[in-house]
């Protein structure tokens, strides 16, 4: 009986002990608002400016997805990912050529601890650079230990068939 609970103790330590290892600052994922802004944060900056990935894949729970929409002609293709494979991946890019995403607009439907959020973004090689491409982010959030968590994030470039809806430009 000992040995078991024992067990069970150590298993939910580790678990507990695997959400979020790089500390985050409470303001930066207290609201749905301040956690998908705090991404944004992260990835923009100047050429040469290491992006704190590890930071952005603490933002997002454990397991999470992270994907994209993408346009070829008339036809679409998805691509999904891990948060830790997109952060190795994209954080040494948007240090080598400069990455701003900024947010146009956000909007957010709510319902106890879950809530979806639709932020439509602009980005630029810039930080005053000219607009290279806007979308729509679409975020799954969970609130849970004291914090908001990004479950599963999903965007997609606007394009001449889906330019975005006037609703999502302020």
């Amino acid at each position: 009986m000992k040995k078991h609970l024992f067990t069970l103790l150590l298993c939910f330590g580790l678990a507990y002990a695997s959400f979020g290892q790089t500390a985050v600052p409470q303001a930066d994922v207290a609201t749905v608002e301040a956690v998908v802004n705090a991404g944004l944060k992260i990835i923009s900056g100047p050429k040469d400016q290491p992006r704190d990935m590890e930071k952005f894949k603490a933002l997002f729970l454990p397991n999470a997805q992270l994907g994209g929409v993408f346009f070829n002609g008339d036809s679409s293709f998805v691509r999904i990912t891990t948060v830790e494979n997109f952060a190795d991946k994209n954080g040494p890019a948007y240090t080598k050529m400069g990455f701003y995403e900024n947010q146009i607009s956000l909007k957010i439907e709510q319902f106890g601890n879950i809530a979806t959020a639709f932020q439509a973004y602009e980005t630029r090689y810039g930080k005053d650079g000219k607009v290279e491409d806007r979308g729509i982010n679409t975020y799954q959030l969970v609130f849970d230990k004291g914090r908001w968590w990004i479950a599963s994030l999903l965007f997609t470039p606007e394009n001449a068939k889906y330019p975005l809806p006037k609703k999502y430009l302020k």
